[in-house]
């Protein structure tokens, strides 16, 4: 027998902008939520309990063409009386404080989606359910799962245990029927204080359900001014006087729902990666056929990525021996690639030092892209001219990874700092972050940024030579905020002959830990200068005269 769950979320748009307004999340596409783990789950936490922060009542607006009107309430609004579709003045003036926001029923949906996606920990064949404020909720078909959880019973407590502590108010149902299942958990009685309803015998569930857990929106209404309230009233009538006189869709739906008409749960899909398999009917027994193999594998992959207009960035290597028995190689690659050869000679490097032990042989060879990005079609040079193209760059670094290991191999970039000795840093050559300048490109040579909104700038005019770390120097200005007429470094004296600048440069405020007591940041004063023998060097005043310090200190950073 099949058996269907329905959790219905009655308060989902406002428990939804609630948390959202807690846990205040990064823009982006929604993502599951993540749960807590079923050790942690307790029999007396089923139900949702409200929290004592929430005593004031609480409501989404939206505009329609009769003005503002609540679009939904919480608990506590739904209490005082409040009605949904309400003008919100006169809410205003039964409820002084309300607190209202705007609603957004396409991020409603979204999250939904998301929610019910996170539902797979407990059944593979999840979906969505939107509706109406109030009627919105998550299917999902539960047949052959429930043991794996100790019976329905836990299983539907410990979902809702999830939901409440996600702050969701919620009640749910199993059933035969998807349709038995929807109405249960929204219109019967909860024969338990936990919000459940557990149904095995379809005509003693559905007879005494009201006409509207049937899902048949208005005609609902239309049916109990003829005084049919309940299912049990019309579950007897002939299908054709029911459908001439309440449409086709009142069959269908109590067919659906008593078990006569099957339904099928529409799952969400999960996202299947780019995959390609070559099998054999003769295993491989030789190490120069399983690069052949895994050449001829990589192209069928690459057709897909290009049809697709993606490259990859991570990719699995299974090996099938004969006995049952699995080897995985992973590769990584610099930059979105989808040349087969390339990552032929990759995995070719890989396997003649992974010393594999083929065994009876190989029949079937997969791969697997584990990570893609959007990669464009790009346009080659009639004439090659020796210049290194970014991609002859990533493929460099690509091989050096496979020889030396990815902790090994190494890139200069950027950080959103105007502190010169803060402004570069070494970063894993396969740990790269595109910004939106260079990700039509390659994300080889783009900018890793954890703060991006000083990544996207030109960067400034240094000198060729840096040093790691400034070192102090002793200059001597015609005027406290003026450029050195001369200074010392290394015990040697240096007469400046032209100066430029200053640039200044102030410190990172937003930095933790940078105003210490002991070295409190500065501002520093940076000037190009150029000595009587033609040598030129970077040179900063650290603090401003008066200012931060009496005594300022000079610095040189670099040279040319």
């Amino acid at each position: 027998m099949r058996r269907f769950m329905s959790l219905s979320l009655p308060r989902w748009p406002t428990d939804r902008h609630r948390q959202s307004a807690i846990s205040s999340p990064k823009p982006g596409p929604a993502s599951p939520p993540r749960w807590p783990d079923r050790s942690s789950a307790s029999p007396d936490s089923a139900a949702a309990k409200p929290d004592p922060d929430r005593t004031a009542p609480f409501a989404l607006v939206h505009t329609t063409t009769g003005g503002e009107r609540l679009y939904a309430l919480d608990t506590e609004a739904a209490r005082r009386g409040l009605q949904v579709n309400q003008a919100v003045s006169d809410a205003k003036a039964l409820e002084p404080g309300l607190q209202l926001r705007p609603a957004d029923p396409t991020g409603d949906i979204r999250r939904l989606a998301a929610l019910a996606r996170g539902c797979g920990r407990w059944s593979p064949w999840t979906a969505p359910d939107p509706g109406q404020p109030g009627e919105d909720g998550i299917l999902l078909e539960i047949t052959g799962c429930a043991h794996l959880f100790g019976g329905e019973q836990r299983l539907l407590t410990e979902t809702l245990q999830a939901l409440a502590r996600q702050g969701h108010a919620a009640h749910g149902a199993i059933a035969p029927t998807l349709g038995l299942a929807w109405g249960l958990a929204r219109h019967a009685a909860p024969n338990r204080v936990d919000g459940m309803n557990i149904a095995d015998d379809i005509p003693s569930a559905l007879t005494p359900l009201p006409v509207a857990a049937l899902r048949i929106g208005e005609t609902a209404a239309t049916l109990r001014r003829f005084g049919l309230k309940r299912v049990g009233d019309i579950i007897d009538m002939p299908r054709a006087s029911l459908s001439r006189r309440f449409g086709r869709a009142l069959v269908d739906r109590l067919d659906q729902a008593s078990g006569r008409t099957r339904e099928v749960l529409n799952p969400l899909q999960a996202v299947t990666p780019f995959r390609a398999r070559t099998r054999y009917v003769d295993a491989l027994l030789l190490l120069d056929g399983l690069k052949q193999g895994v050449k001829d594998t990589a192209e069928g992959l690459c057709e897909a990525l290009e049809a697709a207009g993606r490259g990859v960035t991570r990719l699995d290597l299974h090996l099938f021996r004969v006995d049952g028995k699995t080897h995985l190689l992973t590769l990584g690659t610099a930059a979105p690639a989808r040349e087969a050869g390339h990552l032929a000679r990759l995995f070719n490097e890989k396997l003649d030092r992974a010393e594999i032990d083929i065994g009876f042989g190989i029949e079937m060879i997969e791969l697997t892209a584990r990570a893609t990005q959007r990669l464009g079609e790009r346009q080659d040079g009639l004439v090659d001219d020796g210049r290194i193209e970014e991609t002859d760059l990533a493929r460099l670094t690509d091989r050096l990874v496979v020889r030396l290991g990815e902790d090994k191999v190494r890139r200069a970039a950027r950080r959103a700092s105007h502190q010169p000795d803060r402004a570069a840093l070494w970063r894993p050559a396969m740990n790269v972050t595109p910004t939106p300048a260079t990700a039509r490109r390659t994300p080889m040579l783009a900018v890793a940024e954890a703060e991006p909104q000083s990544a996207l700038l030109p960067p400034p005019n240094r000198p060729l030579l840096i040093l790691a770390r400034p070192e102090p120097a002793e200059a001597v200005a015609e005027i406290p905020d003026g450029p050195p007429r001369s200074f010392v470094w290394r015990r040697v004296r240096h007469q400046v002959d032209r100066a430029e600048g200053p640039e200044r440069l102030a410190p990172d405020w937003w930095r933790e830990g940078i105003w210490q007591a002991d070295r409190p940041a500065r501002t520093r004063d940076y000037f190009r200068v150029e000595t009587r023998e033609g040598r030129r060097f970077w040179l900063y005043r650290d603090g401003l005269y008066g200012l931060e310090t009496t005594r300022p200190q000079w610095f040189v950073h670099g040279a040319s």
